[in-house]
């Protein structure tokens, strides 16, 4: 089930998307107890709360993936990439290493853990990024 075809499919899903801001889209991706992990902030988000962060935060910042290397999984994949975003105020930040481990189920998203260094960012709110 975990092909490379079919990992990199759904895998494409997500990031137009996440990408594009369109909720509807990741509604349908992710289970319905799908939830985010964080590394930086040791935190999360549940389902509700990161499809309201998602809308706002990508409806508002142009982020771009790069140089993304992906290898299935038993239970999903595992992504390497890079980030380059501009948002308001000036916001930009270019070749952010990041690294996602995505569990997957029936066909869904079930779970993701973002591990990245927030040292080279400057100008993220953190406290956005995890349940309050």
């Amino acid at each position: 089930m975990n092909d490379a075809s079919s990992v990199d499919d759904l895998a494409d899903r997500f990031g137009e998307a996440l990408t594009g801001a369109d909720m509807e889209t990741l509604d349908q991706l992710f289970a319905p107890d799908f939830s985010i992990y964080y590394n930086f902030s040791d935190g999360g988000l549940d389902r509700a709360q990161a499809l309201e962060f998602f809308g706002n935060y990508f409806g508002n910042v142009s982020v771009r993936f790069s140089d993304i290397s992906r290898s299935p999984t038993p239970t999903g994949w595992v992504q390497e990439h890079r980030v380059d975003a501009d948002g308001p105020d000036g916001f930009r930040l270019r070749g952010l290493p990041a690294c996602l481990v995505v569990t997957t189920r029936d066909g869904q998203i079930a779970r993701i853990a973002e591990y990245l260094d927030s040292k080279q960012v400057e100008g993220i709110d953190l406290t956005q990024l995890t349940a309050g």
